[in-house]
């Protein structure tokens, strides 16, 4: 039998009576099926295999380089019952009307400030309250089209606010994820109980937005985006996860640009129009013309387009100072006076220090209360009083005398707690944890809103009352009973006649086609690195370990390619040196061009574009680098330098790269990024193929058998060769296969025509015609095996080195091209409408 709540928390499992489980949560259990509690176990391994598998993170300090941090989900839903949720829906409801209400007076005739039932200092004081945004009315009038209510339930079972959320509040796409998983793992359970679904609180916001956004000038269709900070960003998860499933743009600011008061998109195919933005950046961020100078995250002179009406911003910038805790402490009045009710959903006692009567009220309260900064955002860390010594809270006490503006004290009260399931060393367990519940009122008109049915729960880690997924908590599905019918809306549209659909493009940013271009460096550069190092080891553990053309060689590509650096000797020289060398460099991410920097920009390249990545494409390219890193360790353990080891990490890692360019070429749309990331890939075999190649014939390898068979394999080609060339090892019948075959896609006619065309679709010249940026690629068509097999009177195969040249020098040339060609937009000349 699960443990009792603790003394003085709400006990969900019990109801609050502390005997018997709530009917609701018999009716749960009944539905484990036949094995029961002993099957929980199985079930909470599907549930961590789902979280790993759908790549869900939260990332606390975000790092370029270091591990994402799994989402932590919790086993068991909060279960709340059709009684509860009406009352909290109404009182949330209300409060969200409230608080658009103060934001329209705030933001226009100031009639709370002037007759001080909102203390200017506690609005105009606060470095969120933005005065730019005075005298502006948004598109359909709304401001607040999300906002989140962070709720705890006392002793007798009553819900609280603790506090609110309004510029940015993040768990929207994080609770579908929790839906999506836990409801799969207890279906006939989530059937009896009729839990209401969520996709017609979606479906409802999308349809407002695009409502409410401004009309184009020139009627075209309206454009929304979803405004990220980046992959950096701890809930970037969540961005891109909400952009795929509204079917909004992600963008970032360097995405936008503002031209005469109008919002644009930066596109491969210039510049679009946007109408509507909702943004995930916080507000102070948005515009470093008009607030910080130093944001990155934002678009210059978009708070310009906000008061020309040409854009939409969900929510209205401004709402900062609504997310201070002080202000709680005055919503009973502001109740009262702006909608002639009381509150129905009540804060908890809440003393802003800047009052003269609350400060002194407050102050006995500190060692029962929690202070809480009251200008500093939500991230600030709150001190409870009943953690402190007498002396700390005299020492608390004295810091607010002297500035009393500076904080707020608000009562403390005991979370209530929820059953979750652990297993471990101890034994297998129901435990109950406290948790708090965050739940969203979603704009689903002008001045309209609903309640999303579910929520985030999320539970404090043991021993802790702060539920805070920072600190180590987790979460939890929530799930709202119903005794009406189950809203059934899905975001599929209704079934249109066949005639009525009309194709339209995805708009490619030029972020995300430069990050698409790089994610096809990146991979075919790792396969290449990964390819030539296994090569290496194997010729310096093999027949042909003593041939000095080919260790030149070998020197030659791995010194080009970042294998080793140019201060170790040659393989000439000391084999075992180089070859040690080689297998130490491998994960030397400071290296630009090692194997383990060439995989980890690649993993940077796609995160950056991962809305447009499957699932499974994301997992291949996360595992394969967790992999790779724990292999090279393993090779290089005790400052030992295993060969072997290396050789099977290296081959399976050219496994998962094969896995890589199979999903981009085979489960991808082809787009213009799509193109750009093919381009990118086939530019850098270009490159590296033709180099290498050239270098054979420059040190001799390629004349002899050992050194043939190497550069054979460098492309790839060895069984291709010899089941086509039996045992012939003249140079004809290499340039035959490497050079000229266009059906082989390891030859350099075959990666060239590709290129060509790709370059071609990319310009939108008609079938048969050639852009200029194109014809920088030699035109494989144009070459003649017989002529580039001739000998000069030196005995060189001088037209085939110097194609091989050729080829090199036209893969960096048109790198530096689509760089100025598709990835800035300075040229003016490019507006809409061009």
């Amino acid at each position: 039998m699960a443990p009792p709540a603790a003394s003085a928390h709400y006990d969900e499992l019990r109801g609050g009576s502390r005997e018997a489980l709530g009917q609701h949560w018999e009716r749960f259990f009944e539905h484990l099926g036949p094995a029961g509690f002993a099957d929980l176990n199985r079930r909470t391994l599907n549930l961590e295999r789902q979280v790993r598998d759908n790549g869900i993170t939260y990332n606390v300090y975000a790092d370029a380089h270091g591990p994402q941090r799994p989402w932590s989900l919790d086993l068991f839903p909060l279960v709340v019952t059709p009684q509860a949720w009406q009352q909290l829906e109404a009182g949330v409801l209300q409060r969200v009307k409230l608080l658009d209400r103060v934001l329209a007076d705030v933001y226009g005739p100031q009639d709370l400030l002037a007759r001080n039932l909102l203390p200017p200092a506690l609005v105009q004081g606060h470095p969120g309250y933005l005065r730019a945004m005075h005298g502006v009315t948004p598109p359909g009038g709304t401001r607040l089209h999300i906002a989140a209510f962070d709720l705890a339930r006392d002793e007798q079972g009553a819900w609280w606010v603790v506090s609110q959320r309004t510029q940015a509040p993040s768990g929207l796409g994080y609770l579908l994820e929790n839906r999506l998983i836990i409801s799969r793992l207890f279906p006939e359970a989530f059937r009896d109980l009729k839990v209401q679904r969520l996709a017609g609180t979606y479906r409802a916001l999308a349809d407002a937005l695009r409502a409410m956004c401004p009309r184009d000038p020139d009627g075209r269709d309206t454009r929304i985006v979803l405004l990220t900070p980046g992959p950096y960003n701890e809930t970037y998860f969540e961005h891109a996860y909400l952009a795929r499933y509204l079917g909004l743009t992600l963008v970032e600011g360097s995405d936008l640009t503002v031209r005469g008061d109008r919002l644009f998109l930066k596109t491969l195919q210039g510049l679009e129009p946007v109408h509507g933005i909702l943004k995930r950046v916080d507000d102070e961020f948005l515009d470093p013309l008009e607030l910080r100078s130093d944001s990155h995250l934002g678009v210059p002179g978009l708070l310009q387009a906000v008061r020309a009406g040409n854009v939409l911003v969900a929510n209205a910038p401004g709402s900062a100072f609504l997310e201070s805790t002080g202000i709680l402490g005055f919503l009973p009045a502001l109740s009262r006076h702006l909608l002639g009710e009381e509150l129905q959903l009540p804060s908890l006692p809440t003393w802003w220090c800047g009052e003269r009567a609350a400060l002194e009220a407050a102050l006995p309260q500190i060692p029962q209360g929690v202070i809480k900064p009251t200008y500093i955002g939500p991230g600030a860390a709150a001190v409870l009083g009943r953690t402190l010594t007498r002396r700390a809270a005299d020492e608390w006490a004295g810091r607010i005398v002297r500035e009393p503006d500076e904080y707020t004290l608000q009562g403390y009260m005991p979370l209530a707690q929820m059953p979750t399931w652990k297993h471990g060393m101890e034994g297998d367990r129901i435990l109950p944890r406290s948790y708090m519940l965050r739940v969203f009122a979603i704009a689903d008109g002008p001045q309209s809103w609903r309640v999303l049915p579910g929520g985030l729960t999320r539970i404090a880690s043991a021993n802790l009352e702060i539920a805070s997924m920072q600190r180590g908590g987790s979460s939890a599905d929530t799930w709202v009973m119903t005794e009406g019918e189950v809203d059934a809306t899905t975001l599929l549209h209704h079934e249109q006649p066949a005639g009525d659909i009309a194709h339209h493009g995805r708009s490619v940013t030029s972020r995300a086609a430069e990050n698409l271009f790089w994610l096809g460096r990146y991979t075919e550069r790792t396969e290449n690195t990964a390819r030539l190092a296994r090569l290496a080891l194997e010729v310096l553990n093999g027949e042909d370990q003593s041939s000095p053309p080919l260790l030149a060689w070998l020197t030659e590509v791995g010194r080009a390619n970042g294998l080793v650096v140019a201060a170790v000797p040659p393989a000439l020289q000391s084999r075992r040196v180089f070859e040690r060398s080689i297998v130490a460099g491998l994960a030397d991410t400071r290296t630009a061009t090692s194997v383990g920097y060439n995989l980890r920009a690649l993993r940077s390249a796609a995160s950056a574009v991962r809305e447009r990545l499957s699932v499974e494409q994301w997992n291949v390219i996360v595992r394969a680098e967790q992999e790779f890193f724990r292999g090279c360790a393993m090779a290089t353990e005790d400052g030992e330098f295993s060969s072997v080891e290396a050789i099977r990490v290296l081959e399976a890692l050219l496994g998962a790269t094969a896995a890589m360019t199979g999903a981009q070429t085979d489960r991808m749309t082809r787009d213009d990024g799509w193109r750009l990331l093919s381009t990118g890939r086939h530019l850098e075999r270009l490159g590296f193929l033709a180099s290498a190649l050239g270098w054979s014939f420059d040190k001799g390898s390629v004349f002899e058998e050992g050194g043939f068979e190497a550069i054979v394999a460098l492309f790839d080609s060895t069984i291709t060769f010899h089941s086509q060339y039996q045992q012939r090892h003249d140079i004809p019948a290499l340039a035959d296969l490497l050079v000229i075959d266009r059906d082989n896609p390891r030859s350099l006619g075959w990666v060239a025509q590709t290129l060509r065309g790709r370059l071609a679709k990319l310009a939108g010249s008609p079938a048969g015609e050639k852009p200029e940026i194109a014809q920088t690629v030699p035109d494989p068509q144009a070459w003649s095996l017989a002529a580039l097999c001739e000998r000069d009177a030196d005995g060189r195969y001088a037209k085939l080195e110097q194609l091989l040249q050729d080829c090199t020098d036209a893969a960096f040339r048109l790198s530096d091209e689509l760089g100025g060609r598709y990835f800035t937009h300075s040229d003016t000349r490019q507006s809409v409408g061009a």
